[in-house]
């Protein structure tokens, strides 16, 4: 039986169908349908009789990149492939652009550079050929930025860095054709087509407003492969219609570029000199955007031009370390080692173009001048040094004030924006929670009318009347919902230049134009160029002759006081000084010890005696009668107790009163005390802090060797502090808030001059470091004394990192299982310095290393001739 006509319709399956089954009892599900293609809108050509270009149609150099060769014709194009270059776009503009009509040109796929496999993902494609239009002045690279369109031979059309597939794969022997139709007559009017060995491999595609009314000129980028381009007029591969190419085109519907060759017959090559971070870049790209036919040679064009070919750089091309000569990091060794740069600087002489040569620091440095001269020798170029030094000009600053006012707006339309992204959040939040109430009060309503209703119902089969809650104006309120306030279209506010930033003439960014590694090892041979060097001509575009002189001096003796020198190494002289003030501090330390153990040893010693002679009382107390001899014999020892009492009083001195820069030896100022025998923690750290920063202001003066830098600079002592010292300095160790804080501390030793830089009050070369524990003593006894008085704030606030950090030979804390803080250098309330050498060990007093080894010699040698400011009279120690 046959099955009905509405079935076999549903089923799509028919008489034919069934005869194709391999299996009846399959089910095969109907075919899709082929689209049929678009019908072709386009159309043969008109016969024209209007004037045709005469002019013909070819690629001139200032439209090329610097990695494109050019045959003798001008018409087989290929791009340089060793080193990292390989991976950089070649490019190419024609100098005749279409502005109406309808016309189309050619691109043949010659070959494919085999080239090693790109093993790193920072590498794009490796053979890659994009064809279609640009504006003149654009990017070289076709497929980066709005002002150019075209498709590449992996099927895809590629505009303002966007990718969408449209177009078919091309392969060696293809011929890529390119039609635009800027016909307001045609239907496919401002559209773009690819056609591939002359058939249409996509549908007319819309051409971006940014390009839409602009002159259009024929484009052309590859990298690794060699392509034929043609113009016309005859096609290599004819359409189905015909279509006049860019060579057979109406003059009318043309505009034409041109590169004049200079009169002369030399290209010029000019070298901005400008000092960093004073309007260098910012001056090269007004410079760049009047003279258009210049070509831009430094390691930020090189950036730019592989972030324009896709090459992935590790976070991302808008970081940099400097604008200079940034760092590479492209994870690629054929990329970070320079090859690229010296590829361009070997190409660049042999190309008949304007340069530009923009190098921060090597046009300010003579030998590095010469090197980039050099490059250029030939006599088929100009070289001219553009010194762009002093004052700006009026429109420079305009120009500044300009980017500044437009830095300011975006800062502040990013945190305007981010502001109204956190009121959208927590209006988001709040409706939620406002929802969530809604259910609730929802829930609630619900549950008591169902309560109602029960009453209502149970009140009803009893035959009773229940009373209604008056509850409407409740419900009124509860269901009462709050209006939304609608949201207003609030314009960011608009940013204003303050009275100080109007003054300002050079824009200030985060990223520098050199590193301060760099800027610090250089700027002191910062020079200005002189026509002796090389050059054919040097132009002033800002301060002009002997003033621009003057200011560069000015500005170098300026970062001499503010710059820090990155590289500098402590000096023999220091180490040695450093060495000996660490020997002497051990000494002090030593004695101090000795002193403490005699003191214990004397006071145990009277404390016997006090006890023996209490013993002896209390014997004479309960034996009333005794011996004569026994009698003599007590006496004797009282009056030997006595006798000693009188001698340890004749020994001992009147410390307080000890006039501190009055003493000879401070390892002995009388009864064989030290003058540091009150000394705490506190008082050994604030000594090693005078000496160190005395020291370090000496020996920077000396390694430098430099009369301009006056010393350290405040901003830059805790560098210094580090560089030499191999410690941190900070001021909250110290209980201040600041570094010149630090040196009020010790300002009986070092100052800070009306500039900020660290001095010194005392000679750097001394026969003795004697005045250091005199300072620290005078300070102890003065601060003791407001301290008494009442005055809180001459409390030190020395933090644990203070105490033990300052001084090399600190006791080492260690923490007891009580809890307690213990020292090696502490016990029992007195200071135990740890010996060194073999004598100590052995337990004996006089070996080298010893606690009594003595470098200096401590007994009874006085004097020394006078030294440090002041005239102190005394050793080391």
């Amino acid at each position: 039986m046959a099955e009905p006509a509405e079935k076999r319709q549903k089923t799509g399956e028919g008489e034919q169908a069934e005869e194709k089954k391999p299996d009846a009892e399959m089910k095969e599900a109907e075919a899709p349908k082929v689209a049929e293609p678009p019908k072709e809108l386009e159309v043969d050509a008109p016969a024209c009789s209007k004037p045709k270009l005469k002019e013909p149609v070819t690629f001139l150099t200032p439209d090329t990149t610097l990695n494109l060769m050019q045959s003798a014709q001008g018409n087989v194009l290929m791009s340089m492939n060793e080193g990292g270059i390989r991976h950089f776009f070649a490019g190419a503009r024609a100098n005749v652009g279409v502005s109406k009509g309808r016309y189309m040109f050619e691109v043949k796929i010659m070959e494919f550079v085999n080239v090693a496999d790109a093993s790193h993902q920072s590498l794009a494609a490796k053979n890659v050929v994009r064809v279609g239009f640009s504006t003149q002045g654009s990017s070289l690279v076709l497929g980066s930025g709005a002002e150019n369109i075209c498709f590449d031979s992996a099927g895809a059309m590629l505009h303002n860095d966007v990718r969408t597939l449209a177009g078919a794969k091309c392969f060696r022997d293809s011929i890529m054709t390119v039609l635009l139709n800027l016909d307001k007559d045609s239907p496919n009017f401002n559209t773009v087509s690819l056609f591939k060995d002359g058939k249409r491999a996509c549908q007319p595609q819309p051409l971006p407003d940014s390009l839409k009314g602009k002159t259009l000129f024929p484009h052309v980028s590859f990298k690794n492969a060699t392509v034929h381009v043609n113009f016309g007029a005859v096609p290599l591969a004819p359409l189905p219609f015909t279509c006049r190419m860019v060579q057979d085109a109406t003059k009318a519907d043309t505009s034409a570029t041109k590169h004049e060759a200079p009169a002369d017959g030399k290209y010029e090559v000019v070298y901005p000199v400008s000092l960093p971070d004073e309007g260098t870049f910012d001056w090269l790209d007004t410079f760049l955007e009047k003279n258009k036919s210049y070509t831009e040679l430094s390691d930020r064009a090189i950036l730019n031009w592989a972030s324009q070919s896709g090459l992935w750089r590790q976070k991302g091309h808008s970081v940099k370390s400097c604008n200079d000569r940034p760092d590479k990091n492209f994870q690629a060794p054929e990329l970070n080692d320079d090859s690229v740069r010296k590829a361009v600087y070997s190409i660049a002489p042999l190309q008949a173009r304007n340069y530009i040569v923009m190098e921060v620091k090597g046009n300010l440095m003579e030998d590095e001048r010469k090197l980039l001269l050099d490059r250029f020798r030939s006599p088929a170029f100009k070289k001219i040094a553009c010194v762009v030094v002093g004052e700006p000009t009026v429109e420079f600053k305009k120009h500044s004030q300009k980017l500044i006012l437009q830095q300011k707006q975006e800062a502040s339309d990013k945190q305007f924006n981010a502001k109204k992204l956190e009121e959208k959040r927590k209006k988001i939040i709040e409706q939620k929670q406002k929802e969530m109430e809604k259910l609730k009060k929802k829930a609630e309503k619900e549950k008591k009318q169902k309560e109602r209703e029960a009453k209502k119902k149970a009140a009803e089969e009893k035959g009773e009347k229940l009373e209604e809650e008056d509850e409407e104006k409740e419900d009124e309120e509860e269901e009462k919902e709050e209006a939304e306030e609608e949201e207003k279209e609030e314009e960011p506010p608009k940013a204003e230049l303050t009275a100080e930033e109007k003054k300002m003439s050079f824009v200030k960014r985060d990223t520098k134009d050199l590193t301060p590694v760099v800027m610090s090892a250089s700027f002191t041979k910062f020079t200005l160029p002189t026509k002796d060097e090389g050059f054919d001509d040097i132009k002033y575009e800002w301060t002009k002759g002997a003033k621009c002189d003057e200011y560069v001096k000015k500005w170098i003796l300026e970062r001499k006081l503010s710059m820090r020198i990155e590289d500098l190494q402590p000096s023999t002289w220091f180490n040695q000084q450093w060495a000996k003030w660490q020997m002497a501090v051990k000494a002090w330390q030593s004695k101090l010890a000795e002193y403490k153990t005699v003191v214990a040893k004397k006071a145990a010693a009277k404390a016997a005696k006090e006890a023996k002679k209490a013993a002896a009382a209390k014997k004479a107390a309960e034996k009333k009668e005794g011996d004569e001899k026994e009698e003599k014999k007590e006496d004797t020892e009282a009056m030997e107790v006595e006798e000693e009492e009188k001698e340890e009083e004749e020994e001992s001195i009147d410390f307080e009163a000890l006039d501190v820069f009055g003493v000879d030896d401070i390892l002995n100022v009388g009864a064989e005390t030290p003058l540091f025998k009150e000394y705490q923690m506190e008082d050994w750290a604030m000594l090693s802090l005078r000496f160190e920063l005395h020291i370090l202001a000496h020996a920077f003066r000396k390694d430098v060797n430099d009369p301009e830098r006056m010393g350290i600079h405040l901003d830059h002592l805790a560098f210094y502090y580090n560089r030499y010292f191999k410690k941190a300095l900070s001021p909250k160790d110290y209980g201040v808030e600041s570094f010149k804080e630090i040196v009020d501390l010790v300002d009986d030793a070092v100052y800070v001059t009306p500039r900020s830089v660290l001095g010194s009050l005392l000679d750097g070369e001394m026969e003795t470091f004697a005045i250091f524990p005199k300072l620290a003593e005078e300070a102890r006894r003065h601060r003791g004394l407001r301290l008494a008085l009442g005055e809180e704030s001459a409390q030190l606030k020395l933090s644990g990192a203070a105490l033990q950090g300052q001084r090399q030979s600190a006791p080492k804390k260690q923490w007891g299982n009580a809890g307690n803080w213990q020292s090696t250098g502490y016990q029992q309330g007195g200071y135990k310095q740890q010996g060194y050498g073999k004598a100590q060990q052995q337990g004996k007093d006089g070996g080298k290393g010893g606690q009594s080894y003595r470098p200096y010699g401590w007994g009874g040698n006085k004097g020394g001739k006078a030294s440090g400011k002041g005239g102190w009279t005394d050793k080391w120690y």
